[in-house]
C-alpha cells in the first residue's frame, strides 16, 4: 500500500516537472529591437509580430500596453520566475521580449490532483474484544440515546474583493510629475556584460556609483527613473507640460533594482522589473510602494452626467507623448493635491465643441450657432488616480468610447 501511493506521488510530481524542464530547455532568444514592420493582422486590426494562437482548452489573457511574461507568470502562477512555462504554452510567441497588445497569451494553471486514499486490504479474523464491547455491541439500536447535534451557524461568506483598475505595470511604469526635483541615491553607470551592450533589462546585473557611504545596502528595492526635459520636440500639444512652472519636473519610471552587494562606494545590483530599455546615467532613488485603488462597483459611465462644482482641468500630456489615448493608457491632468483630488478619484473626460474639433461640421453653420455648440459636450471617457502631486495627478484611463485626445476636460465625479 504505501508503495502504491509513493508511486502516485512520484507521477505527480515527474508530470509538473517536465512543463518546467521543457521551458528550460527552449533557448531564449536576444532581445534585440522590436520586429518591424509588424506582419500578422489579427481580427480588429490588430497587428503584431506573432501568429495567431490556437485557443481551445487554455484560459485567454489579451495582453495590454505594458504587459510582459513575467507580469502574467507573477500573476497567473503566483511565481514571475516561472514566465518560461508561459513561454512554452504559446508557441506563437517567437520571442518572449516582444508581445503586442492585442495578442492572446494562453494560460494552463498547474492543477495537481490530489491521489485517493488506498483501499484497505482483507483484515485477518477479528481480533477478541474486550468483554463491555461486545456487550455493547449487542445492545439494540434504540437502546442508544444520541444526543442532540448542536447546527453551528455558518460564517457568513466574505464577498469578493473587486478587481484593481491597474496592473502592476501600470503602477510602476506610470511616471509621475514632482513639484520638486528628485535628489537621486545613485546613478547607474554600467552593467556586468558592458563589454557587449549599453542597455540593460529584467535579470541583468548593473553597477551603481554609491555604496554604503551612500545609504544604500544589500537587500533594498530601489527605483530607476528619467528626467525628461524636452516636451516640446514631441508637438505642440504637450507645450503646457513645458511652458507652465506650476507642473514641475516629469520623470520617467524605467524599473526596479534589488542591490546584491554593497561596497563603501559602489553596489551591485539585479534589474528585478523593466518598463524600458535601463540607460547609463539613469538616476536610481528609493524604492517606493504603490496600491492601485480598486474598482467601484456602484459607478458607472454616464454619457449624459450633468456638470458638477467639483475639480476639473484638462489631459495635458499622455504617457510615451501620444496625442490619441484609449482604455489603460496613462494620462497627466492638471489637477491635483491643491485641488482636492486623491488617489483613487474618478473622473469623466469631457470634449467641448470647439472651432479646432468641430471641422466635421460646416464652419459657417458653427459660428451661426455657436452658442448652442458652446453649450454642449460629449462625455468620450473615465479615468481614475493613480498618484496625486499638488497640482498634477496621473490617471489611467478605464473607459474610452472614442479616442481622447490631449486637452480634452476632466471633471471629477
Amino acid at each position: 500500500m504505501n508503495k502504491a501511493k509513493t508511486a502516485a506521488s512520484w507521477i505527480l510530481g515527474l508530470l509538473c516537472f517536465v512543463p518546467a524542464l521543457e521551458a528550460q530547455t527552449k533557448k531564449q532568444p536576444e532581445q534585440g529591437a522590436a520586429p518591424r514592420p509588424l506582419t500578422q493582422q489579427q481580427p480588429a486590426d490588430h497587428w503584431t509580430a506573432n501568429k495567431a494562437a490556437a485557443t481551445e482548452g487554455y484560459e485567454i489573457h489579451t495582453v495590454k500596453q505594458g504587459d510582459t511574461l513575467w507580469d502574467l507568470s507573477r500573476h497567473y502562477l503566483k511565481d514571475p520566475y516561472l514566465w518560461p512555462q508561459i513561454w512554452e504554452m504559446n508557441g506563437h510567441v517567437s520571442n518572449p521580449h516582444w508581445i503586442y497588445p492585442g495578442d492572446e497569451i494562453l494560460i494552463k494553471k498547474m492543477v495537481v490532483v490530489s491521489v485517493p486514499p488506498p483501499v484497505d486490504e482483507p483484515a485477518g479474523p477479528p481480533a477478541e474484544q474486550p468483554r463491555a464491547a461486545q456487550v455493547e455491541r449487542r445492545r439494540p439500536a434504540q437502546s442508544i440515546i444520541q444526543p442532540p447535534v448542536q447546527q453551528v451557524p455558518a460564517a457568513p461568506a466574505t464577498p469578493p474583493q473587486p478587481p484593481a483598475v491597474a496592473t502592476y505595470s501600470d503602477l510602476y511604469c506610470a511616471g509621475y510629475f514632482s513639484a520638486e526635483l528628485v535628489q537621486p541615491k545613485a546613478t547607474l553607470v554600467g552593467g556586468e556584460e558592458s563589454e557587449n551592450k549599453s542597455l540593460f533589462s529584467d535579470r541583468d546585473v548593473v553597477y551603481l556609483d554609491q555604496g554604503t557611504a551612500g545609504g544604500i545596502k544589500p537587500g533594498d528595492e530601489l527605483q530607476i527613473v528619467r528626467l525628461v526635459n524636452e516636451f516640446s520636440k514631441w508637438g505642440k500639444e504637450f507645450g503646457p507640460a513645458k511652458q507652465s512652472k506650476k507642473y514641475g519636473y516629469y520623470y520617467q519610471d524605467v524599473g526596479r533594482l534589488r542591490v546584491l552587494l554593497a561596497q563603501e562606494n559602489s553596489s551591485t545590483a539585479e534589474v528585478a522589473f523593466a518598463c524600458d530599455e535601463i540607460h547609463v546615467g539613469d538616476k536610481v532613488i528609493a524604492g517606493e510602494t504603490r496600491v492601485s485603488p480598486l474598482q467601484k462597483t456602484e459607478l458607472r459611465f454616464d454619457r449624459f452626467a450633468a456638470p458638477n462644482d467639483k475639480a476639473s482641468g484638462r489631459i495635458f500630456m499622455s504617457k510615451e507623448f501620444r496625442q490619441l489615448v484609449g482604455t489603460n493608457h496613462i494620462i497627466y491632468i492638471d489637477a491635483g493635491g491643491k485641488q482636492n483630488v486623491q488617489v483613487g478619484d474618478y473622473f469623466r473626460v469631457v470634449r467641448p465643441f470647439e472651432k479646432r474639433n468641430i471641422s466635421l461640421f460646416n464652419q459657417s453653420e458653427y459660428s451661426k450657432y455657436r452658442s448652442t455648440f458652446d453649450s454642449a459636450r460629449k462625455i468620450i471617457g473615465q479615468a481614475v488616480v493613480l498618484r496625486v502631486e499638488p497640482n498634477v495627478s496621473t490617471a489611467i484611463v478605464i473607459h474610452s468610447s472614442q479616442d481622447i485626445a490631449i486637452g480634452d476636460g476632466v471633471e471629477q465625479e
